[in-house]
């Protein structure tokens, strides 16, 4: 395993501007992974509602599309999400749990922001 620089550790003494970081971050993902979740789950809500329709097969599959097109963009913004120790991507995947570049983990982040 590789050793991690000073800067790259964890706050020790955790003052209020790293845990106020940390607190935002963790909102900010959780916000970004909820949206994710919501578009998915309304896909399930869009094709009832696309069945119930009846609107044409070119309309439908331009709702399908502009639907892909949003959820994408949803699924994008997850993975753009920052790590407050290194400040870089965290992960390059939408369920990463460590950073990539710092190693510092989903469980941790959520503990700093709880004040635990």
């Amino acid at each position: 395993m590789f050793k991690r620089r000073k800067t790259d550790r964890m706050p020790d003494g955790a003052s209020p501007q790293d845990v106020a970081a940390y607190r935002r971050a963790w909102h900010s993902y959780v916000a970004r992974r909820n949206l994710v979740v919501v578009l998915f789950l309304s896909f399930i809500f869009l094709g009832f509602m696309i069945g119930k329709l009846k609107l044409g097969e070119p309309a439908d599959f331009a709702i399908l599309l502009g639907w892909i097109g949003v959820y994408l963009a949803g699924g994008w913004w997850l993975t753009e999400w920052r790590c407050p120790r290194c400040g870089k991507v965290f992960g390059h995947r939408l369920w990463t749990q460590r950073c990539i570049s710092c190693d510092l983990s989903k469980d941790e982040v959520a503990t700093m922001a709880r004040g635990k």
